[in-house]
């Protein structure tokens, strides 16, 4: 429902049923407002409500689009002279470590849980000694 005439058509129901509505406020009694409502006044009604639950999905629906387009951003390497941006996904010490909010550089991983979180677990690689020294 992205098209510019959908979206004309649903602002002209929206309209229409706000004017109904209006108007039967405006012009009855209670007592005439209890009587059964004409098919069509329900139909009107009916399309307003399904105008205004159009429009609310249209811009949940672009939401969702925005969010998944995202995705999860691997960031590669913990570096410390750069800064990550929330969200971002990085290795460090054989675990994964998660942004929460735009980290500036040097701040280490587990050093600032408000930055910081823990994704996986992990255990630091164990060196291997080469000819009495470790690599």
């Amino acid at each position: 429902m992205t098209d510019k005439g959908d979206e004309q058509e649903l602002a002209m129901i929206a309209a229409r049923a706000a004017e109904i509505k209006a108007g039967l406020d405006a012009a009855y009694s209670v007592e005439e407002l209890r009587r059964p409502l004409s098919t069509r006044s329900v139909h009107a009604l009916m399309a307003g409500v399904t105008a205004s639950t159009a429009a609310k999905l249209q811009a949940l629906s672009a939401r969702v689009a925005e969010l998944e387009a995202g995705g999860v951003r691997y960031a590669g390497c913990y570096q410390r002279a750069m800064g990550y941006r929330k969200g971002s996904v990085i290795t460090f010490a054989g675990a994964m470590w998660t942004a929460l909010d735009d980290v500036p550089a040097g701040i280490q991983p587990g050093s600032n849980t408000a930055l910081w979180q823990l994704s996986q677990k992990g255990e630091p690689r164990a060196r291997k000694k080469v000819e009495g020294r470790q690599q």
